[in-house]
């Protein structure tokens, strides 16, 4: 078997919890390099996990001849650059979440990703992996009967007050357009049931201006909470509560069939599900549904795509589609009309 050399830039805490650790049960598998912001940073990751080569400046890494793979856990601003350089110098890509700072760089992702032919993948969210098989089953049994409505709610008080500082995903220059956890779930939705068609949105600020990581008062350009109505290609509208901003809140899905109801619980990581008169009920799992999420197989799916040529996703395409509906999305809501996607 011959030896994957894996360099990655932007060695931070994902990295560490989950990347290296799923990259390491994986035989013939070698973390070769690593490129941190400064390179104080970069010789604390080498020495803690083994790495032999660290390098000053990312593009020196992608340079590297003998580097098969680039893993990027930079923040959303560094993964264009670094995603389009490596794809370009024939490196294969795993790419960390949210895909870009707009659509228009995950356009270009994609189209260095396609010219390229090597296997580009983003790391996906890992709500719902346990439950893909079941929801596959039910839709395609007819279980649930027509789908008739989708409502996806993520609520939490993260900033609610106007003292709390603003983080990286709430800072644009470091994460463009994404916002809250809209990304995230449109890339499950897709998933589940299928491409968004149309947009409709409406975002509140409520908090001006925050406190960043430096101590500079910054602008807020990523709404703390976001209404949105779309539909899918299959017709079926899904709707979107999304909100920092709220007390006692939580994060479900509820799928509303003609037939039956199913409700997922997403902390819990639990689905429910009834049909008409009935209380909702732990639904039946598929048996390809046991699928360990504290240790998922991404990193295993991403080397299989590169050595036996895999189907995987979230590919750069999938990571495309769910940045056109967030960029849609401020476009609705600045406009104050429905987009159509193409």
């Amino acid at each position: 078997m011959q030896t994957l050399r894996i360099g990655i830039v932007g060695l931070g805490g994902i990295c560490r919890e989950r990347h290296i650790p799923g990259l390491r049960r994986i035989p013939g598998v070698e973390i070769a390099a690593v490129c941190n912001s400064t390179r104080a940073s970069s010789q604390r990751a080498a020495h803690e996990f083994d790495v032999p080569i660290v390098c000053d400046r990312w593009e020196d890494l992608v340079a590297q001849d003998d580097i098969d793979a680039v893993l990027i856990g930079t923040w959303p601003y560094m993964h264009r650059p670094i995603s389009v350089a490596a794809l370009q110098a024939g490196k294969h890509v795993f790419c960390q979440a949210r895909m870009a700072m707009n659509y228009a760089e995950a356009r270009e992702m994609y189209e260095a990703a396609r010219s390229s032919g090597r296997v580009a993948m983003v790391c996906p969210v890992p709500f719902g992996l346990t439950k893909d098989s079941t929801m596959e089953r039910y839709l395609k049994s007819g279980r649930l009967g027509e789908l008739r409505l989708v409502r996806v709610q993520s609520m939490s008080n993260v900033f609610v007050d106007p003292a709390t500082p603003m983080t990286w995903r709430k800072d644009h220059r470091l994460s463009g357009l994404n916002m809250l956890t809209l990304g995230m779930y449109v890339e499950l939705i897709h998933r589940w049931f299928g491409r968004t068609r149309t947009v409709s949105a409406m975002m509140q600020t409520f908090v001006p201006d925050r406190v960043d990581t430096a101590g500079e008062r910054v602008q807020v350009r990523i709404p703390d909470q976001i209404l949105l109505n779309t539909v899918l290609e299959n017709g079926t509208p899904v709707q979107y509560v999304i909100s920092a901003a709220v007390h006692h809140g939580h994060d479900q899905i509820e799928i509303y069939g003609s037939k039956w109801t199913l409700q997922y619980e997403v902390k819990e990581d639990v689905l429910y599900g009834a049909a008409p008169g009935q209380a909702m009920g732990s639904a039946t799992l598929d048996a390809d549904n046991e699928y360990d999420a504290e240790n998922w197989r991404v990193e295993r799916d991403f080397i299989d795509a590169i050595r036996e040529g895999r189907e995987y996703h979230p590919n750069f395409a999938d990571g495309m589609k769910y940045m056109q509906v967030i960029e849609a999305a401020y476009d609705s809501a600045r406009e104050g009309r429905t987009i159509q996607l193409d």
